[in-house]
Order: structure tokens, then sequence, then C-alpha cells
């Protein structure tokens, strides 16, 4: 039996079908990456599946908005006559349904990853949409009491894993209700969706406004979201540090030896701060971008000579988005209570052939290590500080709360120094 029932907009349509594709994607990169993460093997790749999972849900979260506001603004065609009253409502009831978990799904997951929390530790990784930027965490709640967070987090992804076997489930029955309309009842209820299956006949619906406040009310709900995001985004980019700032810690450190040899001038070409270390077992090398070195040094007296250095703990990065936007949080480097990491030399003595070790003390978030294995060597009317060592991270109390063990970050960790110098005019 066929109907002339109005097709849907071209709009719903679209949005139909990109939430509709997003949803199975998202789903079943949810059920892969629940094992996987758990596998040494696919721990890696998991990772990155967590981020896309979450910037797929939002995206869902926000298209389902805006089709409920596009619902409303243009209400669906008519179910076809012949449908009894349950059915219809049964149809009406499974709509709603659908954005309800729509909704809900998504906004659980953030509300879930916003505790910060996995199992009995918590967790430090932010959500970065698509990479580009940092997507804040609900009602600040990763600042809450360690035992709020772990029950939040319980509830929320209990919730998030049956809301969204509801949705399978739902999707399911939806199929095949589809299904039956078209082969069994043909009836015409599925072609409102599927434009090539309409007649030529079959009208669009008029573009008549319904219901404008609820449809409004709705659009400005995902644009405060996107709005919200993207200036946490700009809040989070925002670094007070400055080369004057940095100059005043320097100085602070110098005591009544330091200044007592002649000054080098650091040279930035070449010149270079690096660390290096693995995350589930894939090598990283990074480097901060911002630091300042005093270099007082006379190779006739070295026990004269100091080599200072402040480094803005800020500007590390080894170039992956998820690790730059961790690096500077409260469990890593703290940036907003530690803005700087200092080095300051405790010995320095001549190796021959115009080469001196350099014994100094590295400071991070007020926790210092001995870092023995620098050489300084001249050359000419240059000189050049060069050296590795390998420092755990515990030492520091860097990610001890949620990665203790070195499951995720491997607890050595990797220094590289090399800085050019020549003298002062």
């Amino acid at each position: 039996m066929q109907n002339s029932t109005a097709s849907y907009t071209a709009v719903a349509i679209t949005l139909h079908w990109v939430i509709a594709a997003a949803i199975l994607g998202n789903l079943g990169l949810g059920l892969w990456m629940h094992e996987a993460i758990h596998e040494d093997d696919s721990r890696e790749l998991a990772i990155e599946a967590y981020q896309l999972h979450k910037s797929m849900g939002l995206c869902i979260l926000v298209l389902s908005l805006l089709r409920l506001a596009w619902r409303y603004l243009f209400p669906p065609p008519p179910l076809p006559a012949h449908m009894p009253t349950s059915a219809r409502a049964l149809a009406s009831l499974t709509h709603w349904a659908f954005y309800v978990l729509m909704i809900g799904i998504p906004l659980s997951g953030w509300l879930y990853v916003s505790a910060q929390w996995r199992g009995d530790a918590p967790l430090n990784v932010p959500t970065l949409w698509f990479g580009l930027f940092e997507v804040p965490h609900l009602f600040a709640v990763n600042e809450a009491a360690g035992a709020f967070r772990q029950q939040l987090a319980a509830a929320t992804a209990e919730t998030h894993e049956v809301l969204a076997f509801s949705l399978l489930g739902l999707l399911v029955l939806h199929v095949v209700a589809a299904l039956r309309h078209q082969f069994v009842k043909q009836d015409g209820v599925l072609a409102r969706m599927l434009p090539w299956l309409q007649s030529p006949e079959r009208p669009l619906p008029a573009l008549t406004p319904a219901r404008p406040l609820a449809a409004l009310t709705t659009v400005v709900i995902a644009a405060l979201f996107i709005a919200y995001a993207t200036t946490a985004h700009l809040r989070t980019g925002e670094k007070p540090e400055t080369a004057s700032a940095m100059s005043a810690v320097l100085a602070a450190m110098e005591d009544e030896t330091t200044g007592a040899a002649p000054v080098w001038q650091v040279l930035p070409a070449g010149s270079g701060i690096g660390f290096s270390g693995s995350h589930v077992r894939k090598p990283f090398q990074g480097s901060f971008k911002t630091w300042l070195a005093e270099i007082r040094f006379d190779p006739q007296q070295p026990e004269q000579s100091r080599i200072l250095a402040v480094i803005d703990t800020a500007s590390a990065t080894d170039g992956v988005p998820l690790h730059d936007s961790t690096l500077p949080q409260d469990e890593w480097f703290d940036v907003a209570k530690h803005p700087y990491a200092t080095f300051r030399s405790t010995s320095i003595k001549p190796l021959g052939e115009d080469r001196f070790a350099i014994v100094g003390t590295l400071t991070i978030k007020r926790h210092s290590v001995t870092i023995p294995t620098l050489v300084l060597t001249l050359s000419g009317d240059a000189l050049e500080i060069a050296g590795q060592a390998e420092v755990d991270r515990a030492d520091f109390n860097m990610g001890m709360s949620s990665d203790p063990d070195g499951q995720y970050v491997s607890r050595n960790i990797g220094i590289s120094i090399k800085v050019i110098a020549t003298p002062t005019q």
C-alpha cells in the first residue's frame, strides 16, 4: 500500500544520517577500545581511540541538539493514516527515546571523564576535541574530593554503558521497523528519510516555523557549549611567564660567589634542553622551548664559576597534543604553582684538555636531584656544555597519583642538555 506522506526536510535528512553514522562508528569504537586498553599491544592505539571516541561523542551531542531544534521548527511529516493509535504512540515514544539517549550518552560520558578517575586511582587525561582544543571538565568535578570523584566515575561509567547498549538495542528495533514498513507494509515511511525512494509527486513539508522559542533555546544550548569549549582553550593557552620574570628568578638564585667570573652569552642557535621517555612503550622526545641561563666561567678559576638556569615548565612539549595538554597539570609540572624548574651548578672541576666536569642540582616542584654528567668544553672563543642524565620522575613527584608504576609513562626520564656560549663583549 503506497502513501503520499511528505518527506522530511533536507536538513533533517542530512542530520539524521550523519548522526546515525557517527553513533554506529562510536559504538563500535567504544566496544573495541574497552577491551584494547587492557592489552599491551593495543594500549597505545586505544588511548588515541579514547580521544577520538570523546570527540565524536561531543559532535553527536551538538548535532543531536541541533536536530532537536530543527524538529521543533519543522515537525516531522505525519505517519500513514492507516497506522493504529498504539503504533503511532510507539513510534513517537521511540523517537523521543532516541533523543534522550543521543543527548544522555555523551553527557554521561563527558561527566565520567570530568571526574578524572579510573578504578581505584585518579586519572589525569584531558579531553582534546580532535586535537584542536581542550574541552573543559563539567562542573569542575575534577577538583572535588577523591571519594566523590571515585563514586561519580563509577556511577557515570555504568550509566554510560547501560545507555549505550540501550541505544544499540533501540537501533536494531528501529532498523527492523523501518524495513518492515518498506517491504511489508509498503507505506512509504522509509522513503521519508531516503529521498531516492520518493515518488515525484510526494510533496516536501512546508517550511513553516513551529514552536520557535523551544527551537531557539535548543540552538542556544548547543552554541553555548561550543563557545564554552573554545574559550576554555583560550584560557588554558594563556602563559603569564615572561623573560623579565625569568630574569628575576635568575637574579634571586645568585649568591655571594656568583659574579666573580666572566659572563658568557648563550647562543640560542644550537642550544637546547630536551627530555625523553616512553608512553605505553612508544618512545617520545620533547624539549623546553623557553629557558634562560647565566654562565659565569673562568677556566683559570673554575671554583669561582657558576652556571644557573631557569626553565619555563609551561613550555614543555613533545608535539603530541595529549601529552602537551597534560604536562602543565597539577600531577605533572603543576605550572600554576611551580612555573619554573631551576638548575644550579655545585662544582666545576677541570678534566684536562680544556674540559671541565659540572655537577649541579635540578629542582622541579621544590624537589631537587643531583645531575652529575655535564661536561664543559672550551673551543676557541666558545664553550659548549653538553650531557645527558636519567632521572626518576618519582623524585619530583610527577605522575605518582595516576601512574605510579609507570604503566603508561616510563618512570625513567632522560634529560639532554646542549648549550653553546661566547664571551660577552
